[in-house]
């Protein structure tokens, strides 16, 4: 009992620190009672275990000021950047968030929800299936536990980087109604609204039964660059002439207009007429920045019911259902026309061809030219639909009973879980649609590249003019994706007590599950035809029943050392029985010492994108064709000799020049159609993992811990890219790669492919699937400090955590082995760290809160050249440029409690209105005109939160 007494000491002063590395119940009294801590089926008294877990509480939720799930997962120390639906629009899997933990990527991060699992987003993220954390009522949550190691012996596949177990409320009694609203003190245009109501009903003592409901409604408003870009760190304006100080005057201060415009410029004529804005060349210029979004529109309805009924002898049945309806709106930019731009390229998944839409002039036959010759025409097709929405329902229901049998506890339970999600979007030319209203732009003449429509931009679509509905659409038709997941499941489970070692208890847990899942997304019909200009398209279709068993045992080997063994066997259709093995020990050297660790194995199966029906067809731009590149750049050097030798009034020398440029865009910046499609040999991905590491308390409430980790990945599911295949196109299958036959070679005549050596096809396709091409390896160390004390004026709580990233390399297959340690490059930082300091006094509620980054540099890994410090001076960039500073962020909570019943709460998030550090490549990345970080506009911001319980 003296043990017990002391852990749940150590262990009350780390439940009341948000963040807080926990594995104990907050005071003595429930202390006693045996419970379940994520990473276990086993029900423990003393739950302070061999595996790290980190626990943030109801309260703690409170003092991070946030929002939603999402949000609160992001404060976590080993939580690293993942989708979220603000910056998604581009994803394949638009409107939905996730979350990875130790860099592996969203789908090796298992989320689990009240032990179990809940439905994915219907949509894959190209290969990725995760679960849209936006769909989970962060109001509901009593807890949320995080298995910061792996947990596929307990929870088989997934499992591989962590669990996130998220405990909603029970026993709750009475209605409870929250309010919240969160503003940007520095930019107003950034809000956000939510509220909820809890309504809970029957005593469990006294009455036999809970029932618990809970709804949640949240709403975020659009943010656009224009209102906000005149704030961004004044940094990006001496890089970037797109938001240099006055490059907006126009429109703003920042924020450079664009001559790609409504009604559009004739080059060398001048504006078309009717153009509300004229710069001093005389060309109609556009506002872009009001189009380019920074925080989309989001509304989401998140709603809980759970209920649990005594039905006497020990045996309690149990029923919940959760649904959840999430849209979020997103603003595109309007399509624009450039007789220069670049031909776009994509292809059809029909035949597996590539297709090409090439920009050209406004022929002399247009009325709005008036030169008599050809013009360059620049236009923003302003009046067209452009929008993507992206919306989905997901849903669990679920009924069990548990009770006790002799000494052991039972539990099983049956569900069905789903997700739809409907994407639609539209602003893209549709290619039919193109030659319908506006012309076709692939007749042209070859020699003068005119083309040879003379009615081209004369037709149904009408420069400047006001279109028809009916117009707009056939050029502009909505397209997109319906995706769908369903899931079945069965579980069953025992633990009890089977004998002792002296006076101690050996535990055992042992139990099954049975899943059948059923994953099918279908683009629109003119995805699936390649009418839609520049897109690709992903389809799957396909179902499996998987089988698990799993069993476990705790032996206290001695009254001080504590080992735990358990393993999973997970069957999936396909590829044998897959065992995830674990062992774990935690020894007591001491009342205030104990050392800890665990080894485990473990393991994600392909899910059905990657391992049953689907394809998924895209294009790959700037390939390099090996076998035709450098015949192309000799011939194209020796039609540039011959050009420059010409005088300039000869008309052959403009056309040289263009063919030269020409033969070279075509060998050395191919754009090549890529069809990927699933693969039924895939093996599943493996991990090994270790953790290592102890937990001091030297004196009462105040306690340390320290945890080194180390994980191993093999056989990471992905593809081989373009570049990789052409390098060892001899070894390749046949079929892998596609060439033309030579007799229709558009690049070379037949009398320059003699000269030149050139004896292969151009490139049509690569076709390839889904391979077990990559590893990946990660250690680190985990540190958490917290302590609590008395003051002459309240109770102060003091707590820290922060993980070091020691190694982080991926395996290059090209140079068959490790490339560079990554820790401190681009993206991963070396430390992130989070210290909270919480006083109670009276009625308030005083708590700060510092969040650190470290610093890192630019570049990436050895390709990673760009952005190297010869790289970054190559681009004008100073050294001081070339890396992102560390960072740190101060945030503070009060809350007030002096009325009865009410709860009255103020976030500030950045009180000292800190901006984030410059990062040129984010923006360059981007392209160098539209800014990335929201963070730097947003700055200081207040979130007020009222809570009101009805008695």
């Amino acid at each position: 009992m003296k043990k017990i007494a002391l852990k749940a000491g150590v262990t009350a002063v780390a439940l009341t620190l948000a963040s807080s590395h926990v594995v104990a119940q907050e005071d003595s009294a429930r202390s006693m009672e045996k419970v379940v801590i994520t990473g276990s089926n086993i029900k423990r008294l003393d739950v302070e275990t061999a595996t790290p877990v980190e626990i943030l509480r109801r309260e703690d939720i409170t003092r991070l000021g946030v929002n939603s799930v999402k949000e609160a997962l992001e404060t976590l120390t080993s939580s690293t950047g993942a989708l979220s639906d603000i910056g998604g629009s581009n994803s394949f899997a638009s409107g939905a968030s996730a979350v990875s933990l130790r860099n592996l990527g969203k789908q090796s991060t298992l989320v689990l929800l009240n032990s179990r699992r809940v439905a994915p987003y219907a949509l894959a993220d190209y290969n990725e299936v995760f679960t849209n954390l936006d769909s989970l009522p962060i109001d509901a949550i009593e807890r949320i536990e995080v298995l910061r190691n792996g947990g596929s012996s307990i929870y088989g596949s997934d499992a591989v980087a962590g669990v996130i177990n998220i405990i909603t409320r029970s026993d709750f009694q009475g209605v409870q109604a929250s309010a919240s609203y969160d503003q940007s003190v520095k930019n107003e245009q950034f809000k956000t609204k939510k509220a909820s109501i809890t309504a809970g009903f029957g005593d469990w003592v006294n009455d036999k039964y809970n029932v618990l409901a809970n709804v949640e409604v949240f709403k975020r408003g659009e943010v656009l660059w224009r209102d906000v870009v005149d704030d961004i760190n004044p940094g990006y304006g001496k890089q970037f002439s797109a938001v240099a100080p006055g490059s907006g005057l126009m429109f703003g201060n920042l924020g450079a207009p664009s001559t790609y415009s409504y009604p559009g410029n004739l080059i060398g004529q001048g504006a078309v007429p009717g153009c509300a804005t004229v710069n001093s060349a005389g060309l109609c210029v556009y506002d872009r920045f009001s189009r380019f979004e920074a925080v989309p529109k989001a509304d989401r309805v998140n709603g809980l019911l759970s209920a649990k009924f005594d039905l006497g002898g020990g045996t309690e049945a149990f029923g919940e259902a959760l649904y959840s309806h999430t849209k979020t709106s997103y603003t595109s930019a309007f399509n624009t026309y450039g007789s220069t731009n670049p031909n776009a390229i994509w292809g059809d998944p029909r035949t597996g061809g590539g297709k090409s839409f090439i920009y050209q002039y406004l022929p002399a036959t247009h009325p709005l030219n008036t030169t008599g010759e050809d013009v360059e025409f620049r236009y923003r097709f302003a009046d067209a639909p452009s929008y993507q929405d992206a919306t989905s329902d997901q849903y669990r229901v679920l009924g069990g009973v548990k009770g006790n049998w002799r000494s052991f506890d039972w539990e099983s339970a049956a569900g069905v879980m789903g997700s739809k999600t409907k994407l639609r979007s539209a602003g893209a030319i549709s290619d039919s649609g193109f030659k319908q209203q506006v012309g076709d732009y692939n007749n042209f003449d070859p020699d003068t590249f005119s083309v040879r429509d003379p009615n081209f931009f004369n037709r149904g679509y009408q420069i400047g003019k006001v279109n028809s509905p009916e117009v707009l659409n056939s050029l502009f038709p909505v397209n997109g994706y319906d995706g769908k997941i369903t899931q079945y499941f069965v579980d069953a489970k025992l633990t009890g007590e089977v004998g002792k070692i002296a006076d101690r208890a050996i535990n055992i847990a042992a139990g099954a599950e049975l899943r059948h899942e059923k994953f099918k997304i279908m683009p629109t019909d003119n995805l699936l035809q390649g009418d839609i200009v520049g897109y690709g398209s992903a389809t799957a279709n396909a179902s499996r029943s998987t089988q698990a068993a799993f069993a476990e045992v705790s032996l206290p080997v001695t009254s001080t050392l504590d080992v735990t063994a358990a393993a999973r066997i997970d069957k999936f259709p396909g590829f044998k029985a897959h065992t995830s093995p674990k062992l774990a020990a935690i020894w007591k050297a001491t009342p205030a010492f104990a050392l800890r660790g665990t080894l485990e194995s473990g393991f994600r199966a392909p899910n059905l994108t990657e391992s049953a029906q689907s394809s998924k067809f895209a294009f790959d731009n700037g390939v390099v064709d090996l076998k035709r590149c450098p015949q192309a750049r000799a011939l194209a050097d020796a039609l540039r000799a011959q050009s420059d030798a010409l005088p300039d009034s000869d008309p052959n020398k403009a056309l040289g020049l263009a063919r030269a440029d020409t033969v070279e865009g075509n060998e050395c910046a191919a754009g090549v159609p890529s069809v990927v499609r699933n693969n039924p040999n895939l093996k599943p991905e493996t991990t090994h993992m270790g953790t290592v590491g102890f937990v001091i308390e030297p004196v009462k409430n105040t306690n340390f811990s320290l945890d080194y980790w180390r994980i191993e990945r093999k056989d990471e599911i992905g593809i081989k890219t373009t570049a990789e295949l052409l390098a060892a196109e001899a070894d390749q299958a046949p079929g892998t790669i596609g060439r033309a036959d030579l007799s229709a070679d558009k690049t070379f005549t037949a009398a320059e492919r003699q000269t030149y050596g050139v004896t292969a096809g151009a490139l049509t396709s690569t076709n390839g699937s889904f391979l077990n091409v990559a590893r990946t390896k990660t250690s680190g160390v985990d540190v958490s400090a917290n302590t609590r004390f008395n003051t002459g004026i309240g109770r102060l709580d003091l707590g820290a955590n922060a993980t070091y990233l020691l190694e982080l390399k991926n395996f290059s297959s090209s140079l068959n082995r490790y490339g560079d340690n990554l820790a401190g490059r681009y993206g991963y930082s070396k430390t992130v760290a989070n210290v909270t300091a919480a006083l109670k006094t009276g009625d308030f509620s005083n708590s700060l809160r510092l969040i650190y980054q470290s610093k890192t540099a630019l570049n990436g890994d050895y390709f990673d050249e760009t952005y190297t410090a010869a790289g970054c001076a190559d681009l004008g960039w100073s050294a001081d440029e070339c890396r992102i500073k560390a960072y740190g962020r101060l945030d503070w909570n009060v809350s007030y409690t002096g009325v009865r019943d009410l709860t009255v709460s103020m976030f500030v998030r950045n009180i000292t209105n800190r901006r984030p550090p410059l990062d040129l490549r984010d923006f360059d990345s981007a392209g160098g005109v539209i800014p990335q970080n929201t963070a730097d506009v947003t700055g200081r911001s207040v979130r007020i939160t009222a809570e009101y319980k009805f008695r």
